[in-house]
């Protein structure tokens, strides 16, 4: 398998938790905009929900070349 075919519900999982944690986000960068807050958060932690996501959750993370990449870099 080369594309993710399980896009839409790491996109989904990923807007979950930033909803569930934006405000405190906001409070402690000094971050008013949500819009801005978002991107922020996306910026620091976008790459760590996605290798967890990949790597741990995704159904097909055996037979997956992108996860496979994090199991190699451990």
């Amino acid at each position: 398998m080369t594309g993710c075919t399980h896009l839409d519900e790491l996109l989904e999982s990923e807007k979950k938790i930033i909803k569930r944690h934006i405000e405190e986000h906001k409070y402690y960068q000094h971050i008013e905009n949500d819009e801005a807050a978002i991107m922020d958060f996306i910026e620091k932690y976008g790459f760590i929900m996605r290798e967890y996501y990949c790597e741990y959750v995704c159904a097909d993370r055996m037979r997956c070349e992108i996860a496979e990449e994090y199991r190699r870099n451990k």
